[in-house]
């Protein structure tokens, strides 16, 4: 039936990776700018991993520690997520389990069966957030499908989207009426587009009707 593929907001949340290798640099790297508190727990802890903890935080709320031992169930208590990214099968078997009891949701690398929630190709630029999932099946697929998009994507779109966001409060206060607040908007993003999101609030501002035509 596959997966819905909801947007959550993950600043401050809990997250505990369990396994230190490359799989973990990966997930740790993605996760960090939408701003959680990750802990990363393994016997190994690749040495990726441990500059990443020392570097400045990526986003307001984020935050990486790094604790070389073995993993105990009850550090996944509270977690609001859990990866399972340990090379042993019974060991991941183990922490799915713990996590379904427990409802707290879990993905187990390489074993879709024991999934709760998948981890997504991502394509990010800036407020611009794109999820490819196969419903765990074939992450080349997603991979191939990831580049896609990133090819695609008109320069300077981020750019674009958080200008838009900032200029909304204003054309939502003018343009009460929806029909033309539409059409607005739209103005606006294509002369974004156009011009590579290297514009000013006052230059859209300038597209925006008189203070006395309110549509």
């Amino acid at each position: 039936m596959g997966h819905f593929p909801f947007f959550m907001e993950i600043e401050g949340k809990k997250g505990v990776i369990v396994g230190g290798g490359r799989v973990a640099v990966r997930k740790v790297e993605k996760l960090l700018p939408f701003g959680p508190s990750l802990t990363v727990i393994a016997p190994r802890i690749e040495e990726q991993l441990r500059i990443q903890e020392k570097l400045p935080e990526q986003a307001a709320a984020a935050s990486l520690y790094v604790e070389e031992r073995m993993v105990r169930m009850e550090d996944l208590a509270g977690a609001d997520f859990v990866i399972a990214a340990t090379d042993e099968e019974a060991l991941n078997g183990r922490i799915a389990a713990y996590c379904r009891a427990q409802r707290i949701p879990v993905n187990v690398v390489d074993d879709r069966e024991k999934c709760t929630f998948f981890f997504p190709a991502l394509v990010k630029d800036g407020d611009l957030t794109v999820g490819i999932s196969t419903d765990g099946k074939s992450p080349l697929a997603a991979s191939w499908v990831r580049q896609r998009i990133e090819d695609a994507l008109p320069e300077g779109m981020g750019a674009v989207i958080d200008l838009l966001g900032k200029m909304r409060p204003l054309v939502l206060e003018r343009v009460p009426q929806e029909a033309a607040r539409k059409e607005v908007l739209e103005r606006m993003f294509r002369y974004c587009l156009e011009k590579k999101g290297r514009v000013s609030p006052g230059e859209l501002a300038e597209l925006l009707p008189p203070c006395g035509d309110r549509g």
